[in-house]
């Protein structure tokens, strides 16, 4: 959909809990305000695991949910734990670095005085390159990896897709595991996160990671590249450390890649807001609407790269908020201030509803971002 919010916030007109009939095949409860999602978030009544879904519902949920995402205590705690160590010490600092060089070495490849995407000349080699190299997995010249990748993240709308999900998600799992052939040149040996012989539940974590996290960044960067890029304003204002977060916050806020929301499933009989939810149902939260809510951000359609506090949701919320957030922050910051420091000049003609089609995902960004460069700034 490429602009599903007047759809979402006719559901939040009807109440912070909603039935939803979702793809034309089963129903959901769909959280619509902030302090819905983060009740829902924190609920233990509400899995992360899919098995606590009904079993007339459970051949609707995606094969891709393996990942650390979708594991509850104790299994989650355990790998967050090991995660959180694989990524301590020095890692983040490096990926930092990595991450500012790489950004340079592809905002000089540009060349000045024309009109380039940016997605394909900049945001996905970033992406790629950087996540790929911090979760120790081919990144170079794998096109095998990116396309299952891509396989494992499309809508689960029937039969079809949850065969092409399935294979996807053993073809990664193998890559993962095995990592790439030895002739296969510019893909350096196991690394990062990945260690030396990664268990199938560690290829998971990492294959979810690698997927999801390469998808949604890329979507994201994409739509901040997009919107910032068509302000008059934005390279004085991204020449500050403080500007350039203000404006990624409120870009996460206000469309980030998370449209659908985060799923959960119901243990036991609860109650959600004044909504009595059944065992085995599925609760979706939507993060989009959450972040869009008028009684927690006022003015909530308009963009406000001052806004603060900016409390959104597109992370998550408590024991499951995304571990990738220093990455995502360290990529924003690297294309905004780099792009800033050599072509301060460069314009985008800001959402042209065009550049929202040709990918399907269940994540949401522009597939294209043609920015007029203009001269190239002496640095």
């Amino acid at each position: 959909m490429i602009d599903p919010y007047p759809v979402l916030e006719g559901l939040r007109s009807v109440g912070p809990v909603v039935r939803v009939r979702l793809y034309e095949q089963f129903d959901v409860w769909w959280v619509t305000t902030y302090t819905a999602a983060v009740a829902a978030l924190g609920a233990p009544e509400l899995a992360s695991d899919q098995r606590y879904a009904h079993p007339d519902l459970a051949r609707y949920v995606s094969p891709m949910r393996l990942g650390l995402i979708d594991k509850d205590p104790p299994d989650h705690t355990r790998l967050r734990a090991e995660a959180l160590r694989a990524s301590s010490g020095g890692v983040l600092p490096a990926f930092r670095r990595h991450t500012a060089d790489r950004c340079a070495e592809l905002v000089d490849a540009l060349v000045p005085q024309h009109t380039t995407d940016l997605v394909t000349a900049l945001v996905e080699p970033l992406v790629d390159e950087t996540l790929g190299e911090f979760l120790g997995l081919p990144h170079q010249t794998d096109t095998v990896l990116r396309t299952h990748a891509d396989h494992l993240l499309q809508p689960m709308t029937g039969a079809a897709a949850r065969t092409e999900i399935t294979e996807a998600r053993r073809a990664l799992r193998r890559r993962v595991r095995t990592g790439p052939p030895p002739e296969e040149p510019g893909c350096r040996p196991a690394a990062g996160l990945r260690g030396d012989a990664p268990s199938d539940e560690w290829a998971d974590v990492l294959l979810q990671m690698y997927g999801a996290g390469r998808r949604s960044t890329t979507d994201f960067l994409a739509t901040l590249l997009l919107g910032v890029l068509s302000r008059e304003d934005w390279s004085a204002r991204c020449r500050t450390p403080r500007g350039r977060r203000l404006v990624t916050d409120e870009y996460l806020r206000l469309d980030g890649p998370i449209v659908r929301g985060v799923w959960r499933f119901a243990r036991t009989d609860t109650v959600l807001a004044g909504t009595p939810v059944s065992a085995g149902d599925i609760v979706i939260v939507s993060l989009a609407l959450a972040d869009r809510d008028p009684a927690v951000f006022p003015d909530p359609a308009r963009l406000d790269p001052e806004r603060t506090p900016n409390r959104h949701l597109q992370f998550g919320h408590g024991a499951h908020r995304c571990i990738g957030v220093p990455l995502v922050y360290a990529l924003a910051d690297a294309l905004l201030s780099t792009l800033a420091l050599r072509f301060p000049g460069a314009r985008t003609s800001g959402d042209d509803p065009a550049h929202r089609s040709g990918r399907t995902s269940v994540f949401r960004g522009p597939a294209r971002v043609p920015a007029a460069l203009g001269p190239r700034h002496p640095s």
